[in-house]
């Protein structure tokens, strides 16, 4: 049995719905012995440490990660700004929890990939899905081999697009402010780990942009990515569903074959509706309408969880209780480490730039690929 080790001191960077929702979680768990949050927007920061019952608060995050309690840290802001407070939690060596992506950029994923792999600490990446009891499921099955040898995975994704506009409003780069890359991630994350060690080799893509085109942005992506075994994936996201689909956020549908059996997966959160007069809120807009009332919800369609009789439930639950055990007493997780979360995001670019192209890549292509 593995040994407690020293309490976590913990600093949250980013203090919106995720880091929120983490924070608190870290507020319930014995392990944490300090906690710390920070946010630029110093009301957030406040109010969060109220809330969370913190030690500290900031809107500076150089301040927060110098403190002496501090030995581990989430990185919870927008995507577009994980960059600096990760190098800055590296030059204090310490433990990395970070939401995806690493980076916007390929070369900025590529920096700070390498310098995590350099400083030699625990760091790994938010793909809350793995924590989904399903997913851990149909991961030991396939691992076990009831349905052999993978040969195919066939995967369909689908969110409102609110969180698309959500997204886009707060980017500076809207190029890579795609389905793909922001969204789109969370089902490639998956789909790759239960392919399990392949490697893409090559991908063709086709995008449609009739909605986000004005914004310098994509409604959905088609890819096909052959694998070095000869396996195959076939991956189709949209982030372009109507303000009314009654899915909150994320359903997926997964078709795994392998040469002794299949798996299916149907994960469009069908099986719990509401209907009511009332309109319901949209995913991350937590108990709001849109403008364009929305009158059924497939509840549970959030794939972090949700509040329920005074405490909060679901996968982000599992993931960040399952970090604080594997900082505390060393457990095994199976978190997504930086390096798969690096991969993904190029596999994901990768996909972009052949719908932009309109052309089969070889894969991997170079940094420099990326910008041509």
């Amino acid at each position: 049995m593995a040994q407690r080790g020293e309490d976590i001191g913990l600093a949250v960077i980013g203090c919106g719905p995720i880091g929120r929702i983490r924070a608190e979680l870290a507020r319930d768990y014995p392990g944490i012995g300090w906690l710390g949050v920070c946010d630029i927007r110093e009301e957030l920061a406040r109010d969060l440490a109220q809330d969370a019952e913190a030690d500290f608060h900031t809107t500076d995050a150089a301040e927060l990660l110098a403190r002496p309690e501090v030995n581990a840290v989430i990185i919870a802001t927008q995507e577009s700004a994980h960059v600096v407070p990760i190098l800055q939690a590296l030059e204090h060596g310490h433990r990395l929890f970070i939401e995806k992506p690493l980076a916007v950029d390929v070369r900025d994923s590529e920096k700070v990939a390498a310098a995590i792999e350099a400083a030699g600490v625990d760091a790994v990446m938010g793909y809350t899905q793995r924590f989904r009891r399903r997913f851990l499921t149909i991961k030991e099955r396939v691992m076990q081999g009831q349905v052999g040898a993978v040969t195919a995975v066939s995967a369909r994704a689908m969110l409102n697009r609110t969180i698309a506009e959500m997204c886009l409003s707060r980017a500076n780069q809207h190029d890579t402010t795609t389905p793909v890359v922001i969204s789109g991630t969370h089902v490639l994350d998956m789909c790759l780990w239960l392919m399990a060690d392949r490697k893409p080799v090559s991908v063709y893509a086709h995008s449609t942009d009739h909605i986000f085109g004005s914004a310098g942005s994509k409604d959905t992506t088609f890819a096909i990515v052959e694998m070095d075994d000869g396996s195959m994936l076939s991956l189709n996201h949209s982030w372009a569903a109507p303000h009314v689909w009654p899915g909150a956020v994320y359903g997926m549908q997964i078709g795994i074959t392998g040469d002794r059996g299949v798996i299916d997966i149907e994960d469009m959160h069908r099986d719990l509706v509401l209907a009511s007069e009332i309109p319901q809120g949209a995913g991350y807009k937590k108990g709001s309408a849109d403008d364009i009332p929305r009158h059924v919800d497939f509840l549970n369609s959030i794939p972090f969880g949700e509040h329920a009789v005074g405490q909060f439930w679901g996968p982000v639950r599992e993931e960040t209780n399952a970090w604080f055990q594997r900082l505390y007493i060393g457990q095994e997780t199976p978190h997504t480490t930086t390096r798969e979360g690096h991969q993904n995001l190029l596999l994901c670019m990768a996909i972009d730039l052949s719908a932009k192209r309109g052309e089969k890549l070889s894969l991997p292509l170079e940094i420099d690929d990326f910008y041509r």
